[in-house]
């Protein structure tokens, strides 16, 4: 029992780092959406730069231009995020497509240009997040594709 249990131990130890990359729960759009964050805003989508076009969605980078602020301090000027999945378990984000809307996220006060915290497609957001009139319990199931 004891060997067993030490075979089982060794051969977990040795997996490579891709079949473990889901062990840790990754968390969802909601989840993030909820957290604490100086300004939540609306912004259209201006520019987009893929850096992996085997896998467009896994590594991007997004300009946004803010629309209008939702919450926290006003802001303008033009919003940059920067994505790069790195884990066979990645981040649940479409590639953003110029002229989209969506919703931006930042844990400090821009005032201008600057990076974003966390971004998602506006449609996203009017299922997910309260402050669009979206439900706190719905989850990644609940999503849609952004309309293309």
């Amino acid at each position: 029992m004891i060997r067993t249990a030490l075979i089982v131990l060794a051969l977990s130890l040795a997996a490579p780092v891709s079949a473990r990359a889901c062990m840790r729960p990754i968390d969802t759009p909601a989840e993030r959406m909820a957290a604490d964050y100086v300004t939540v805003a609306v912004a259209t989508v201006v520019a987009v730069d893929v850096r992996a076009p085997e896998r467009p969605n896994r590594a991007f980078t997004a300009e946004f231009e803010i629309d209008r602020t939702v919450e926290g301090h006003p802001q303008t000027g033009r919003l940059r995020l920067w994505h790069e999945e790195k884990t066979e378990c990645p981040r649940v984000l479409p590639l953003p497509v110029v002229g989209e809307v969506w919703a931006v996220y930042l844990e400090w006060d821009a005032r201008g240009d600057g990076l974003v915290t966390q971004a998602w497609p506006l449609v996203w957001a009017e299922r997910l997040d309260p402050r669009f009139g979206g439900r706190a319990d719905a989850d990644a199931g609940d999503l849609e594709p952004p309309h293309r």
